[in-house]
């Protein structure tokens, strides 16, 4: 008999040990620690009342976790991680998982659900397109760990006015839309930060990103999480790139990627793959639309 229950109810260390065991043998390492779970769940925004805990006979046997925001009057879900533990694989589990999970969202009044699949998954894909989700872009994991060019900030330096403020910052922007793809939204990067390209005291663009310091407070790591130009704006990829240079600085010997970069900003893709990226793990984005009077 297949039964579930909060995730809430569950204490703390089962929650974390349960999230383990169901991802354990999956395509990518997904363990974590008890302090990481717990960090996670506030990060990420996951609703434990929301997310669900799957036993079979009494045995616990998966795991589906949830998130929830609401943009403009719109409810938005996105599915944090589902998976099987492997005594349990390969028997129709996860079908019921993700049934129940979307009963859990209608009872929500959730208008759109999202989630990311690997896109080498090709059985979690087929499970998630039988209950309704379609793949509406690719999204990209890139990397480079060469030391950027010098010469690519001054040949674009003079044509733009760059200001750096707070991750929280580009909401301002008209043209920041959230909500698609969960982790890069602003809300979503602690101790994140922007970048706003300007011509002519108009904005003409942005950057997301994230760096990281050792404890000697030397820059490690550098994530570009999203970057944008204005709708129609005449040069955009210059735009891209300029904000880009400036989020990536050149010269530094640090570690360099890029998060979930959708496939389909391919001046962006053009950007980063010019500067030596390269695309490393991608990911599936799919949504579902749900009917809510």
């Amino acid at each position: 008999m297949i039964t579930y229950k909060p995730l809430s109810e569950l204490p703390i260390r089962d929650a974390s040990e349960l999230w383990n065991q169901s991802f354990e043998g999956y395509i990518v390492n997904a363990s974590m620690p008890l302090e990481r779970f717990i960090a996670r769940i506030g990060n990420d925004g996951l609703s434990l009342e929301e997310s669900l805990a799957c036993y079979v006979n009494g045995a616990a046997a998966g795991i589906v976790m949830n998130s929830f925001r609401e943009y403009d009057g719109v409810k938005l879900a996105r599915n944090s991680g589902t998976a099987i533990a492997p005594d349990f694989r390969g028997k129709g589990l996860g079908k019921s998982m993700m049934e129940k999970n979307s009963e859990l969202y209608e009872k929500q009044g959730v208008h759109r659900a999202y989630l990311e699949a690997i896109s080498t998954n090709t059985a979690a894909i087929r499970l998630y397109q039988s209950v309704g989700y379609v793949i509406i872009d690719r999204l990209l994991i890139m990397s480079n760990e060469q030391s950027l060019e010098e010469l690519n900030v001054q040949n674009a330096a003079s044509t733009y006015t760059l200001v750096r403020g707070q991750a929280a910052e580009v909401a301002s922007a008209a043209f920041y839309l959230p909500g698609e793809v969960w982790q890069t939204d602003a809300s979503n990067i602690r101790d994140g930060e922007c970048v706003f390209v300007y011509k002519e005291e108009k904005l003409a663009g942005y950057g997301l990103f994230k760096r990281v310091f050792d404890a000697a407070g030397s820059l490690t790591a550098i994530t570009l999480f999203r970057c944008e130009a204005a709708p129609g704006h005449p040069d955009a990829k210059g735009v891209l790139k300029r904000a880009v240079l400036e989020i990536m600085q050149p010269g530094h010997a640090c570690k360099r990627s890029a998060f979930n970069i959708r496939a389909s900003h391919k001046e962006l893709v053009e950007v980063l793959t010019e500067l030596g990226f390269n695309a490393g793990m991608e990911q599936v984005l799919m949504v579902r639309e749900y009917n809510v009077e």
